[in-house]
Parts: structure tokens; sequence; C-alpha cells
């Protein structure tokens, strides 16, 4: 027993780091995987035609009479009135990486601004939450280049893993560079959009770039750490093992998750502007990232009045057909409350406008 008791010992000390270590890798390899076929929306949205597609199910079209709100009744011909019909493709080659990404280009008037939007973790340029927003600004005049970012859909595949931010801002970066020079477009005159992780994103490019001049950030995450905690709830792990999770993304990739927060780029605001638009009923990224980024902005703000922020209770009920009843609290306020997303949406790109000449 004296000789077997301290081998025991050394054994279990030698096993807990290796242990530690894989439920790191566990959790990280879960967490951040990527799904690059974009099954959920590629194969039904262009810009000419799209519809809100989650859970598997055409939300309009399946289940239409269960909505909460219909959107359809929201335009006199539905989603129709914002559908883009003519569209070219484009490819973004990084100069620092051997990243191409893929691109939607709606380019209608040299005169007119022009809005970068980045869609969501698992998703891409065919998803709703960008296109409608897309549609909206094209229908009222923008130039509108809707992007996928590196390990989803059409751009390049890396890792099969997404960092929440951590490197898809330089995507970001890129593609809004790549306006200014390839369309001749000043830097002012560009806006960035996006929606939840690419909200994120977009968020931390913002911090990154202090040459871009003013972002929409809808359903924003704003703290890497809680994010982390929640992504973990909601995937269903041990929320204790996030810092498991961080350590295996270090050791294994290089990936650092927590060393940027989009909440950076509220602090760095300065003269420039933002807008924050955050559903209240949202248990995906809950809504204290949304106000906390909020009151960040209007803090660190050279003129407070440049940021605006609106929450609202926002949800959608409908019938999925693999889920059965689903109800929906992320990315919502489009859905839900369509003309006054459109008019905050527009006001908000109305700043570009006001920097011609």
């Amino acid at each position: 027993m004296n000789r077997t008791l301290p081998a025991a010992v050394a054994l279990l000390m030698f096993l807990m780091p290796y242990g530690y270590f894989q439920a790191g890798m566990i959790v990280y390899s879960g967490a951040t995987l990527a799904e690059p076929t974009c099954e959920d929306h590629a194969p039904y949205n262009t810009p000419a035609a799209y519809t809100p597609h989650l859970w598997g199910t055409d939300m309009i079209e399946a289940a239409a009479s269960n909505l909460t709100i219909n959107i359809t009744a929201e335009a006199p011909d539905g989603l129709a009135t914002w559908s883009m019909p003519v569209w070219s493709n484009a490819t973004v080659s990084m100069e620092e990486e051997p990243i191409d990404l893929k691109a939607w280009v709606i380019e209608q008037d040299p005169n007119e601004p022009w809005v970068l939007l980045v869609h969501g973790i698992r998703s891409c340029k065919a998803n709703h939450e960008v296109l409608l927003p897309g549609g909206m600004l094209a229908e009222a005049g923008y130039n509108v280049v809707i992007m996928d970012m590196r390990d989803h859909w059409e751009s390049t595949l890396e890792d099969g893993q997404v960092s929440a931010g951590q490197k898809e801002w330089r995507d970001v970066v890129a593609v809004w560079q790549w306006i200014q020079d390839e369309k001749g477009v000043p830097a002012e005159r560009i806006g960035v959009m996006g929606a939840s992780m690419g909200a994120g994103t977009v968020g931390i490019a913002f911090a990154q770039e202090e040459r871009m001049a003013s972002v929409f950030l809808d359903s924003p995450f704003s703290n890497m750490g809680d994010i982390i905690v929640e992504e973990l709830a909601f995937r269903g792990y041990p929320t204790f093992l996030k810092d498991a999770g961080i350590f295996a993304g270090r050791v294994s990739s290089g990936e650092d998750l927590v060393a940027f927060n989009p909440i950076d780029g509220a602090h760095a605001i300065g003269n420039r502007s933002m807008t924050i638009v955050h559903g209240e009923d949202d248990l995906r990224i809950r809504i204290h990232h949304g106000e906390s980024i909020c009151d960040a902005a209007t803090e660190a703000a050279t003129d407070p009045t440049r940021v605006n922020c609106w929450f609202e209770s926002s949800q959608v009920t409908f019938d999925s057909t693999n889920d059965g009843n689903v109800v929906e609290g992320h990315v919502t306020l489009m859905l839900t409350h369509t003309p006054i997303y459109e008019q905050r949406l527009l006001e908000w790109a109305d700043g570009l406008r006001a920097t011609a000449g």
C-alpha cells in the first residue's frame, strides 16, 4: 500500500492535465465546428428570391398561419418588395492569407454609398438575416455587397473551425478594403452591417480598423468570455469547461478565443457612428450584450447622437417540420417589426449619404 498509493497519486496527477485538455478539445471542437455547406439556406435563397428558412423549415410556406407576425403582410408584395434580381459574383483574395472570400455584389449607382453585410455563425450570404436588410438597402438605392466569411459556404475552407470573429474580422476588413480599391469608394462612404456572430465580428473589425466609419449591429455579443459560457449552455456542454475549451484552442490551433471583444469597437467609436438593435426575447445572444455595447458606445462617443439603440420584444413562433413548435427570438426584429426595422436601417445608412461632397 505504501508503494501503490504514491504511484496512483502520480498517475492521477499525470492524467488530470491530459483529461482536462481532452475535455477542452471536445468543447472547442464542438462549439467552433463550422457548417460550410450552409444547408439551411444555400439551397433555397438567392438575392432575387429568398424566404426566412430556419430549423429546416420555410417559415412562410410551411407555417405562415402560425407565425407570431406574418411578414408577408408587411409589404404589398411580401419579400419580393426587397428582391435583388440583378447581382454579380465577386472573389476577394486576401493578401496576407491564402483565403478567397466569395461575395454577391448589387451595384446600382456609383454616386450612392456602399454597404457590406456579414452573416452569422454556421450561416452564409444566402441567409435572410443579410438578404432582407440587403434588399431594403438596395431598394433605397444603395450599392450592396453580401459576403461569406472563411469556413462558410463558398469562401475558402481553412480549417473547418469558427473563431467567433477572432480571425474572421480580417475577412470583413478585406472585403471592406476591396470595395475601396475595386470600386473607388472612400472609406467614409462604406457602411458595414452584421447579424449575430457577424455583428460581433463587425464590432471587432470596427475596433481594429479605425477608418471604418459606420456600423449597424443586429443582435451582437459583447464579451467573448460571457458568450462562450452561454454558447456552451446552448449546445449542451458543461459551462465550467469554458477555460478548458479556451486552453485547448490555444494549444491545438493557436487561436485565442478571447483575444478580442466586440465591445472594444464601442470603446473605440470616437467620432464614428454605431447603431445597435436587439430583440429582448433573444435566448441565443442575451439582450445584455446589446445593452452593454450601447452603453459603452454612448459613453465613449465624441458625439453621443451618433449612437442609436433599439431594443424591443420580438419572437417568431412556427411549426417546424423536424422540431415541432419553435419559438425563435434571435435576429427576429427584421421579421416581427419589419417597417420599423427598415426605417432604422435606412436612417443609419442615410448617414453615409451625408458624407457626400
